[in-house]
């Protein structure tokens, strides 16, 4: 089966570049703005739908015109603890320029202060991909940037270190082929999102 990913939609604080992580933000209103021009890639249209249940993903999913969805949990956000709400600039004048390396940057062990670790996010995502390649239909997920990159990972093999791949599109979806007890595989990368009609 296939699963389209979508991150949700542009927040003030994406502006900002802050961390959002598990507090609730709202889309910003060019976000709004932005994905209520758009749709899914096509041959979603009768997906199962899932949703992280933060605000800004579920705003989203809603502008995009997706209904009757399913809030999961496993698609939030990896919990950034204390460094939430912060700048990147921010968090190494509070924690020191190796508050990266301290917390495991380049690994499943990284951990922000405070907060969950890159392998429990993995963990997460990776039970929800069971769960639904189990069911067979294909769905559709919106959800947040930490999930793109586990569900990049785990399809690829790239060690989850900064910078993000190039190729990584967070503007476009993120579909993959899932089937149960394999690991996820790249169907299409960067699939487009459609333009509503006029």
């Amino acid at each position: 089966m296939k699963l389209c990913l979508i991150r949700h939609g542009p927040t003030l604080w994406n502006a900002e570049h802050r961390v959002q992580g598990t507090i609730d933000t709202p889309l910003s209103p060019e976000g709004r703005a932005r994905m209520e021009k758009l749709l899914p890639p096509a041959g979603f249209e009768t997906a199962r739908v899932y949703c992280s249940p933060k605000l800004r993903a579920r705003q989203t999913a809603t502008c995009l015109g997706l209904k009757q969805m399913k809030l999961d949990a496993r698609l939030a956000e990896q919990n950034w603890g204390d460094w939430e709400g912060l700048t990147r600039d921010e968090m190494l004048a509070r924690d020191g320029e190796d508050a990266f390396a301290r917390a495991g940057a380049r690994s499943l062990t990284f951990r922000p202060p405070g907060g969950e670790s890159t392998g429990e996010l993995h963990a997460r995502v990776k039970g929800f991909f069971e769960e639904i390649a189990a069911l067979g239909d294909e769905a559709i997920a919106v959800t947040h940037m930490g999930v793109l990159r586990a569900a990049y990972v785990m399809a690829t093999g790239w060690d989850g270190s900064a910078p993000m791949p190039e190729e990584l599109d967070l503007k476009a979806a993120l579909i993959l082929e899932l089937a149960p007890g394999a690991a996820p595989a790249i169907a299409q990368l960067n699939a487009p999102l459609r333009q509503k009609p006029q």
